[in-house]
């Protein structure tokens, strides 16, 4: 058992007129350290800039793990990353091509995936002339800064946002171009060491903690693991397409026990763009023209074979009882996505906060099974919780969401042209387009699996014991024709605070069964009684939950609550007899997430 110190050269980069810490090491030096790491080892990498990829080809033991950790927990004081290093040190300088605009180039080679100016991401445009324009494809809007890569010419082609994060100018910042993405539709064949910043290469049982590491602009993942039994912590993932994704190109061959806990994953300003956008054009005939023209990181109206999108998230490649938690994930596309999710089973996502989420904070599909999402805050989210699967059966489930905190700001209401939702669940017809599932086309009904019920297997799906807070919202939105049907999915022990339960006021829940909620809602009476379900009560206030301080993001419920003692104990074993996520007697408690810094 030996510990091993590895350092790097100290240099220094003066960058938007302050100094910066660079220390750019010999690739070769870092990656000669983890070749001889054998079982019980400790690397402790000292303050630098590590210029990647790199591999770790053996494996520890249960009792004798091997350690990788940063000397001292702090943001970006040992950064593994995949950026170009001579454009990242400010070796190639950019040349100004039109000071009207602002257009800025540089010799490269390559289209990257990624690219961050000081920590800001970029949007991948689609042409030149979109990027001159901050124009999609067809016309539509898109953010105030971006990237463009011209293979023809083989220049890289920036503009900055001219104030907002900096100045305009690109040779003032410190600019990381990650290399070209994975294969894949979506770039999601990660499995070659150069698709990430650090990949584990043995399979089989790994014990390896990764800790303290800023993991930046890598093909696609911060750590790639093939490896079951690998701990992932107080890590920061910048310009990541995903944080950590276990290797396997079948279900069964991906990893197990994957623990990723204490990180920060983040797409800003993807949400900070997609306020912008919406405040610019909402009122112009661009809102009519282009359907949810805000999800330009989705992929809307761009070349996917130029940009590969933001539907990600902080891991992917999921195994069997893989753990999430503790972790902060922010100003994101989507927080976990169905690119990463779609085989799991077991996962338990917990005592994470999911804060600004332009799309999904968490989804469930394709095909996720036991899942349990749990003591989670979903802050600001346009759809938190989804189940909507798009590759048919096996359907998701069964899930369980308990014991979680939704709301919304003031500031959050006010971006959207229309109301998010809460959840999405519901099940579209291309899922009966499968050889499996029939290859039925978009009406055909006849096949061996019905088209009229969509069946969330086992216990089914269960939101229960939550408080839910989204007066500018609706309870759920349903992807799919109103008329199939949802079978097995329970909602019950919940405080709900919605504008609507759906957006047709007309509908009435489908199967859904709903039990024990205590709802206020302006919307349809009818609805909303269907919503609080047996046992459960329509509120006229807010006021009349009696909770301790709503406004103030304090749902604690007072002692005369109706919350109290008005829940069912009878239908998981995880729910407790009062209504909402905080018992009675017991006050709110945020999870402590995020890198715990030294």
């Amino acid at each position: 058992m030996k510990r091993v110190i590895v350092s790097a050269l100290l240099s220094c980069l003066t960058v938007s007129g302050i100094q910066a810490a660079e220390y750019p090491a010999k690739p070769e030096t870092l990656q000669n350290v983890l070749d001889r790491l054998a079982p019980g080892d400790t690397a402790i990498l000292e303050p630098g800039v590590y210029y990647g990829p790199f591999t770790l080809k053996k494996a520890g033991t249960k009792a004798r793990p091997i350690t990788i950790r940063a000397d001292r927990i702090a943001r970006g004081r040992v950064v593994l990353t995949g950026a170009d290093r001579t454009l990242r040190e400010g070796k190639s300088k950019w040349t100004l091509e039109d000071k009207t605009t602002g257009l800025y180039s540089v010799p490269f080679d390559h289209n990257p995936v990624r690219m961050l100016y000081s920590g800001t991401d970029l949007m991948p445009y689609s042409t030149l002339e979109g990027l001159k324009s901050f124009t999609l494809l067809t016309g539509c809007p898109g953010p105030e800064h971006g990237f463009f890569h011209a293979p023809a010419e083989k220049k890289l082609y920036v503009r900055l946002h001219a104030s907002k994060y900096g100045p305009a100018d690109p040779n003032l910042h410190l600019i990381a171009a990650a290399p070209v993405t994975a294969p894949g539709y979506n770039g999601e064949k990660i499995s070659r060491p150069e698709h990430a910043n650090l990949t584990i290469l043995p399979k089989g049982e790994g014990h390896i903690v990764i800790d303290g590491l800023t993991f930046e602009t890598p093909g696609a993942a911060g750590v790639l693991t093939n490896a079951s039994d690998v701990t992932v912590r107080n890590a920061w993932f910048d310009g990541c397409r995903f944080g950590v994704f276990g290797g396997g190109s079948k279900p069964e061959e991906q990893p197990a026990r994957v623990v990723v806990e204490h990180t920060l994953y983040h797409h800003r300003p993807a949400f900070e763009d997609v306020a912008d956008v919406i405040a610019r054009y909402k009122d112009t005939p661009v809102y009519g023209k282009y359907s949810i023209f805000w999800w330009h990181r989705k992929g809307s109206y761009c070349d996917r074979e130029v940009m590969k999108n933001y539907e990600t998230g902080i891991a992917g490649g999921i195994g069997r009882d893989w753990i999430i938690r503790r972790n902060l994930v922010s100003d994101a596309f989507e927080g976990l996505s169905t690119w990463g999710n779609s085989w799991s089973d077991g996962l338990e996502v917990s005592e994470n906060i999911f804060e600004n989420i332009v799309d999904n904070a968490l989804e469930t599909e394709n095909h996720a099974a036991n899942m349990t999402i749990r003591h989670n805050v979903f802050k600001n989210c346009f759809e938190a919780i989804s189940w909507q699967p798009l590759d048919g059966t096996p359907w998701p489930g069964p899930v369980f969401v308990y014991d979680n905190l939704f709301y919304a700001t003031p500031e959050f209401r006010a971006i959207w042209p229309w109301r998010p939702s809460v959840f999405k669940i519901g099940a579209e017809n291309r899922n009966w387009s499968k050889p499996r599932m029939g290859a039925l086309k978009e009406h055909e009904m006849r096949g061996p699996v019905s088209k009229r019920f969509a069946f969330a297997p086992g216990a089914g799906f269960l939101a229960f014991n939550n408080t839910i807070f989204h007066e500018h919202g609706n309870f759920f939105n349903k992807p799919g024709p109103l008329e199939r049907e949802l079978v097995n999915f329970r909602f019950f022990n919940n405080i709900i605070v919605t504008a609507a339960f759906h957006k047709n006021a007309k509908y009435r829940g489908s199967l859904m069964e709903f039990y024990n909620n205590l709802v206020v809602s302006p919307g349809s009476a009818e609805q909303s009684k269907l919503l609080a379900g047996e046992g459960g009560s329509v509120l006229n206030s807010v006021e009349a939950l009696q909770l301790k301080a709503p406004a103030d993001y304090d749902f604690s419920p007072l002692e005369n609550s109706p919350a109290r003692n008005a829940g069912t104990t009878a239908i998981h074993p995880a729910s407790h007899a009062d209504i909402g996520a905080i018992p009675a007697g017991t006050s709110w408690k945020m999870p402590p997430v995020g890198p715990l810094t030294d």
